[in-house]
């Protein structure tokens, strides 16, 4: 019996190498999103530790005011800084993601046409068998026949 062989046995391999590298590269983007995220969170508490030290210093201690007014500016601009770069971050990652998806649907597209493919080959040799049977069928009929006319 004749073995399936699917042509675009390298197209769908390297479909797969794609979507695995596309994998590794959406989860190190994830990764690197996340960081962000906590960044971003550290940065928001120490953003509003400051402000809390500003008001203590307004109230308590007014010549620590400028200082403090200075640090929570500096704070602020951090905040805004890793703002800006966790949604940057949100790009690249959603860039990243559709990348993957499309990946995806490259290896499925190969892997629907394989099985495709596989199901009308094994159909195919159901049929060759089924007619070499028939054949098979008939010869040993007419053999019958012929052996049964002779023997008359």
């Amino acid at each position: 019996m004749a073995r399936f062989r699917f042509r675009l046995d390298a197209s769908l391999q390297i479909a797969q190498q794609v979507f695995e590298s596309a994998q590794q590269e959406y989860a190190s983007e994830l990764q690197r999103w996340q960081n962000y995220v906590q960044a971003l969170k550290n940065q928001q508490t120490c953003y509003h530790e400051a402000q809390e030290g500003q008001r203590e210093a307004g109230r308590h201690r007014p010549e620590e005011l400028g200082i403090c007014q200075v640090y929570a500016l500096e704070q602020k601009r951090k905040l805004r800084q890793c703002e800006a770069r966790e949604r940057e971050q949100e790009i690249i990652l959603e860039k990243s993601r559709n990348y993957l998806l499309e990946a995806h649907r490259e290896v499925e597209k190969y892997e629907r046409l394989k099985e495709k493919q596989a199901t009308a080959f094994r159909e195919a040799e159901l049929q060759k068998e089924q007619k070499i049977l028939d054949e098979t069928g008939q010869v040993l009929h007419w053999l019958g026949r012929k052996a049964i006319s002779e023997l008359v």
